[in-house]
């Protein structure tokens, strides 16, 4: 039973490492649009593990977005220890296209 267990907490933990991944790409990308760093945290928050923490911050022309999330299985007790799972992703400010300049007819 305790390698079942441990082998499920060690899932939880690559699948938390994933959507980190995942929703660091996510923000980077929203960012690098243009979007406020209000709704590019709002949007990593839901695709991100539980309880997450994201930082967004721009510099020379890049974004760069890190979440993080602490996996663990308390009920698990020793067998299972807290991982913390993270992921960053840098992304180029993408230019302003000038107004009436999109792909539509």
């Amino acid at each position: 039973m305790a390698v079942f267990l441990l082998a499920a907490w060690m899932l939880a933990v690559m699948f938390g490492q994933g959507r980190c991944g995942d929703a660091a790409r996510i923000g980077a990308r929203l960012a690098a649009r243009g979007e406020s760093d209000a709704i590019v945290a709002a949007t990593v928050t839901r695709a991100a593990p539980p309880h997450a923490s994201v930082r967004v911050s721009r510099h020379d022309g890049l974004v760069d977005v890190e979440v993080s999330a602490t996996i663990g299985a308390s009920a698990l007790g020793r067998l299972a220890p807290r991982q913390v799972v993270s992921a960053r992703a840098v992304a180029a400010v993408e230019p302003s296209l000038p107004a009436g300049s999109g792909d539509g007819p």
